[in-house]
């Protein structure tokens, strides 16, 4: 009887003993499933953390290429590219012959724009007849004995020159006045522009045809600048050092 008591009363603490080590064992087990999930946890934030990273970079880049790509967009156009095809851009030139100020040379431009063209196109022609004259008194200084055909030659285009100038002076007066018109009367210095503008622009035309009929044999005679910029630019570079 006492040994079924002890042998009992042993089970009974085995079977106490028994919950105890399956509760340590499943601390531990789970211990190890927390430390598991701790770990995979970090490894996805981590890799969260450096996606996030390279994204935010990718960003940058993009933005910065798009700023630096806008910055020369707009440098190209305000700089260096021509105007819109169809538009016409004011440059303001040198026309020594033109005895205009730069306001009304622009009022032409924009207001009489043939007659504009027409000037510009005069203020060469002088420039030729000037070095033609310049050309001829230079052989008559080296040959002071023929004097008399340099002479005789020099009076064709100082002629030429002559009546060129008195034709394109005619055009200043209507110019200057209808340009003070348009500035106190806008409506009607339009009105003068509109009612002059295809008259000022034949009798340019006209007058310059007698005078490039003259100059013609000088562009002629003048060397051909080679087409194309390359060819063109070792051509002006030669002509610097010649």
């Amino acid at each position: 009887m006492v040994g079924f008591l002890k042998k009992k009363k042993k089970d009974g603490d085995a079977s106490e003993k028994a919950p105890a080590g399956a509760d340590k064992k499943g601390k531990k087990s789970g211990k190890k499933g927390a430390d598991t999930s701790q770990a995979d946890g970090s490894d996805t934030s981590e890799k969260s953390r450096k996606k996030g990273g390279g994204l935010k970079k990718i960003i940058f880049i993009v933005l910065i290429l798009a700023v630096v790509g806008g910055a020369g967009f707009f440098v190209y156009t305000m700089y260096f590219a021509g105007p819109a095809p169809g538009t016409r851009e004011y440059k303001p030139a040198a026309l020594e012959h033109v005895n205009l100020p730069p306001e009304m040379l622009k009022f032409s431009f924009d207001m009489f724009p043939d007659l504009y063209d027409a000037l510009v196109v005069y203020n060469a022609e002088v420039i030729l007849f000037d070095n033609e004259i310049a050309r001829i008194n230079a052989i008559a200084t080296q040959y002071p004995e023929q004097k008399k055909i340099a002479d005789s030659q020099i009076k064709i285009w100082e002629k030429g020159k002559s009546t060129l100038l008195k034709e394109f002076k005619k055009f200043e007066k209507p110019i200057k006045e209808t340009y003070v018109l348009y500035r106190v009367n806008q409506a009607q210095g339009q009105a003068q522009v509109d009612a002059k503008s295809a008259e000022l622009s034949d009798a340019a035309q006209a007058a310059l045809k007698t005078a490039q009929e003259m100059t013609q044999e000088l562009k002629d005679r003048a060397p051909k600048v080679p087409e194309g910029m390359i060819k063109g630019t070792v051509y002006k570079i030669k002509k610097i050092f010649s």
